[in-house]
């Protein structure tokens, strides 16, 4: 009976080094994957922070150009009012009959 015992628990001992030395080797192969993994991901995120600084670069000057065209618009905006504002104000002095103030 202690023969049979002898048996069962080197079996035992065998198996769990058996599972053991596996598991070792599907970890490593697990860390290698997962390595692979984390620099591959590393350079995904590289290139899209790169992509994103150079639309960002591109929106920023886009917007600087619209608002350079903004205000030279603004300016012309003024100037035709002012222009449509001496033109009523001579307007209303020709029906008044008064002098028609100097431009």
């Amino acid at each position: 009976m202690a023969g049979a015992l002898v048996v069962v628990v080197g079996y035992l001992l065998s198996a769990n080094h058996r599972l053991m030395t596996a598991n070792r080797s599907d970890r490593a192969e697990y860390l290698a994957a997962l390595a692979a993994r984390e620099t591959a991901h590393a350079a995904e995120i590289t290139a899209m922070r790169t992509a994103h600084a150079s639309e960002l670069a591109a929106l920023r000057t886009r917007i600087g150009k619209l608002e350079r065209r903004l205000a030279g618009l603004e300016g012309e905006l003024d100037t035709e009012r002012d222009r449509r504002r001496r033109a009523e104000d001579a307007a209303a002095a020709a029906r008044r009959g008064d002098s028609i103030p100097p431009a």
